[in-house]
């Protein structure tokens, strides 16, 4: 058997390191969901009264696990995501869904009122993107179900569309589907799964990588669930990485509800084993983050 000169093996391994390198080092982002549990954009208002330390570790946090994007739900306005995300660093996109308008009861807190509870976009600076119209029909024809949050991603050439949701709750498992107290909101949450599935068909029909992203208020991991039955047929399979994780967010739930569904290609963008639940570190937000990292 003929021998390799070590000097070209040398030569062959260096090559491999460098090109694995230059893979692993591309241009990466790591885009999270968060549901930020009533943010207001004032200290001891609203739902879940914060003062500026809350704030303050909130955006501590982000900047600790380096994220790049988060869609983000149940915030009032942009001036109560600039506290959490600083002008100086991010750009934030929400959606324009008007406000309660007579405003409805806090459970956490009496005497208290909802605003305004939306989704939206932190994007950090320099990250090039733009906004796409609301997904508006996700709220039928109320004014408490949320619109989605559209936006695209543009790096080195490559488009990213992503839409941040937030769905009725009330229909978390199969539990509540033989529950006829529950019928009402698991026929909303049919129909904006539907929504959802239209949505992603558009994306697929464009050649166009996309992440559906937020809080679906559903445990679609679940073996047999209807939701994504409906969201990712055999016919046109969608991926969702956090059925490959055990949340630990909360004791009292064993199953994720905040979500992130890749379909259009974006699966071959997504950095393997990436996919990570983050502790909760305070009592509020009473949701975690869970972000991946993705290679554009």
């Amino acid at each position: 058997m003929r021998m390799i000169p070590l000097r070209l093996l040398l030569c062959f391994l260096a090559l491999v390191l460098l090109t694995s390198s230059c893979h692993d080092d591309g241009p990466r982002l790591r885009i999270a969901a968060w549901n930020l549990e009533h943010l207001d954009d004032s200290d001891t208002d609203g739902c879940v009264p914060r003062e500026q330390a809350h704030y303050d570790a909130m955006a501590a946090e982000v900047k600790e696990l380096a994220l790049d994007i988060v869609a983000f739900q149940e915030v009032e306005n942009e001036a109560a995501a600039y506290r959490v995300f600083p002008r100086s660093d991010w750009h934030v996109v929400m959606s324009s869904r008007p406000g309660e308008g007579t405003g409805l009861e806090c459970q956490e807190r009496a005497r208290a009122s909802m605003g305004r509870l939306a989704t939206g976009f932190a994007i950090r600076q320099g990250i090039a993107y733009h906004g796409n119209p609301d997904l508006s029909a996700l709220g039928e024809a109320s004014s408490f179900q949320r619109w989605g949050t559209d936006i695209t991603v543009t790096e080195d050439g490559q488009d990213l569309r992503l839409l941040s949701v937030h769905l009725t709750a009330g229909c978390w498992g199969a539990e509540n589907d033989t529950n006829p107290g529950d019928a009402e909101d698991c026929a909303v949450l049919r129909r904006q799964i539907e929504v959802l599935k239209e949505w992603a068909d558009a994306r697929r029909g464009e050649d166009l990588a996309f992440i559906i992203l937020g809080d679906f208020n559903r445990r679609l991991a679940v073996s047999g669930d209807w939701a994504w039955g409906i969201l990712s047929p055999p016919s046109a399979p969608l991926l969702l990485p956090t059925a490959d994780l055990t949340t630990t967010c909360d004791v009292r739930y064993t199953e994720f509800i905040d979500h992130l569904v890749l379909g259009g290609g974006a699966e071959t963008l997504l950095v393997p084993g990436s996919i990570h639940e983050w502790p909760r570190r305070g009592r509020h937000p009473d949701h975690c983050v869970v972000s991946a990292d993705f290679l554009l």
